[in-house]
């Protein structure tokens, strides 16, 4: 199904932009919602997903032999035993056009990486609804997702969200020596599972 921008989405590619709420202007608006139109036409989001065991210790978690050290991820996952980690992206193609429309345009390059980046989103959270949910148990629940570089969780845990899931070979995703993603419009999380007191 085409995927098709609410308002919410305009809105939230608009703030990506570093456009305030009083210069939405209807030019503005036409201009990301057809960046999203052009955006369709070249995407191929791929995901990979899978439920862990995780190891609480003082200040962080342990997953598959990796130590991930982050309070805000042990407090995420403190109610439960086990974890969701995922890796989405957009794919190659998607970074190539949005550096050919900014050396175009640099409005419409502007919106495209700003629509890119709220697309990636939407798509996780389709995969989290469709997907994931089918592998909670009787009462469980998860937790919001939480990403590399926010809060006090390294950026270098990207690495191992990928190392453990295999995503390199899954779906092309990598790291560079930066620790920026390859291909550039790519997401990695952590979200913890617990069940809900009654």
């Amino acid at each position: 199904m085409r995927f098709a921008p609410t308002d919410k989405n305009i809105t939230d590619a608009l703030r990506y932009m570093g456009v305030p709420p009083e210069g939405h202007t209807e030019e503005l608006t036409r201009t990301v919602s057809e960046a999203f139109g052009r955006l369709e036409g070249y995407i191929t989001p791929r995901c990979v997903w899978g439920r862990f065991h995780i190891t609480n210790f003082d200040g962080g978690i342990e997953i598959e032999g990796a130590k991930i050290f982050s309070r805000n991820i042990s407090r995420l996952t403190s109610r439960g035993n086990d974890c969701i980690l995922l890796a989405a992206t957009l794919g190659h193609e998607t970074d190539r056009q949005i550096t050919i429309a900014q050396n175009k345009n640099m409005l419409e390059g502007l919106a495209l990486d700003a629509c890119a980046s709220v697309r990636i989103d939407s798509y996780i959270d389709d995969v989290m609804r469709s997907e994931i949910v089918t592998v909670l148990r009787e009462g469980e629940r998860m937790t919001t997702r939480f990403s590399p570089g926010y809060g006090d969780l390294s950026m270098n845990v990207t690495e191992d969200i990928i190392a453990i899931l295999s995503a390199a070979k899954r779906i092309g995703l990598s790291v560079t020596r930066s620790l920026m993603m390859s291909p550039v419009k790519s997401v990695t999380a952590i979200a913890g599972l617990f069940v809900k007191d009654s």
